[in-house]
């Protein structure tokens, strides 16, 4: 059966022409004026200096049927806002810029988490608080801001799936393959597939890995949800974010609420050339992953992790021998011995790695109970900051 097969637990939106996106933009505008979609990008100050911030930019200026967008930063001094709001200023959507790791809201959120670790997380967490408690999109969506090709096509497709009444998803994840002129995303291919398998092999299938491995590209980061899930659910503020936000709104949705869309092809990031921050990264998302399985009942001790190791290993292998053939089917360049190489590092991560996650966000629906002078005063700064 061609790309349009329906496997796992959850459905599968591929592309299949280029035809219908005209259609798409076309009905967006009613859609979402029923149903109203902010985005959220999570921004690094380095990201403010590459050139795909200008062409995410320049794409959503055609992007009407946004209702506003959220520059959540870090790395920015508060003086440098100014700056951002300027240069999407040109925007048609109202946008808000706060800068998480400058005062005022960098010692608030120090009195909630004591030592906050800022970063992507951390970003996407504050822009969905300040959006529940200040306005009412019906979807929030994610959007990485270091995409190099990055299409609004692709952006319209991810929110059409929430807001059409037809399709109704709650909540939609987007994939890509990893490829211009040579394999890349390594940490899916090479790690988190591998380890999924691994722990298969272990533990056996378990609705939780199921439903994790049905994904195509799970450490994606952009995604659409409803308002509501993403007020219910405690995120990860490091590199662990996207996989234990996949398991939280796993126990909290069917997976018939649930889809992954095609993002396209050539859908080229930012890609890591350093070993150990791609091994550091592997570190997270282990420990953020054995968390989620303690959760589930798991004891993921050192007995466990051993057990793990080994058969990630064979999994690695066979991994690598597949990737191997398709570099070759398509004329790409495959180097084995750094393929083996960066596999072996990454094995390190996984018994290194303990079942604590680095730092856990609480639901915003969980601070509004029980820390509602703090959310007053987050919201009071936040807006400040715009």
């Amino acid at each position: 059966m061609g790309d349009f097969a329906q496997s796992g637990l959850i459905c599968t939106l591929q592309q299949l022409n280029d035809t219908h996106v005209a259609r798409l933009e076309t009905e967006l505008p009613a859609l979402t004026a029923a149903r109203p979609v902010a985005l959220i990008l999570p921004c690094h100050e380095a990201d403010l200096h590459g050139a795909a911030i200008h062409r995410l930019r320049d794409e959503l200026r055609g992007a009407t049927w946004l209702s506003e967008l959220v520059v959540s930063l870090n790395g920015v001094e508060a003086v440098g806002a100014s700056a951002v709001r300027a240069f999407f200023g040109a925007l048609p959507q109202p946008v808000r810029v706060i800068c998480n790791d400058a005062p005022p809201l960098a010692t608030l959120h120090a009195q909630l988490m004591g030592s906050p670790h800022f970063g992507k997380g951390l970003n996407v967490w504050a822009a969905i608080g300040l959006l529940s408690a200040t306005s009412a999109p019906e979807i929030i969506v994610t959007q990485d801001c270091d995409v190099a090709s990055f299409r609004r096509s692709s952006l319209a497709r991810l929110c059409y799936a929430c807001v059409h009444p037809d399709l109704n998803f709650a909540f939609a994840k987007m994939y890509y393959p990893r490829v211009t002129d040579r394999l890349y995303g390594r940490v899916s291919r090479l790690f988190l597939a591998p380890l999924l398998q691994a722990l298969i092999r272990v533990t056996g299938h378990q609705p939780l890995l199921d439903f994790l491995a049905s994904f195509r590209y799970p450490l994606a980061g952009e995604m659409a949800l409803r308002r509501g899930l993403a007020e219910s659910l405690p995120w990860e503020s490091g590199w662990g974010l996207e996989i234990a936000g996949l398991c939280e709104t796993f126990r909290r949705i069917d997976p018939r609420e649930i889809c992954q869309v095609d993002g396209g092809s050539d859908y080229d990031h930012k890609h890591q050339p350093a070993q150990a921050a791609l091994t550091a990264m592997c570190g997270s998302i282990a420990e953020a992953l054995f968390a989620q399985l303690t959760v589930e009942g798991a004891v993921c001790d050192g007995e466990f992790r051993q057990a793990i190791e080994r058969a990630f290993r064979r999994e690695s292998a066979d991994a690598r021998r597949r990737y191997a053939a398709l570099a070759r089917i398509n004329a790409l360049p495959f180097d084995a011995m750094v393929e083996e190489e960066t596999a072996e590092a990454f094995a390190g991560a996984i018994t290194g790695a303990t079942a604590t996650p680095r730092q856990v966000l609480p639901a915003w629906e969980t601070l509004r109970r029980e820390r509602p002078e703090w959310v007053a005063e987050f919201v009071n700064d936040g807006r400040n900051d715009e």
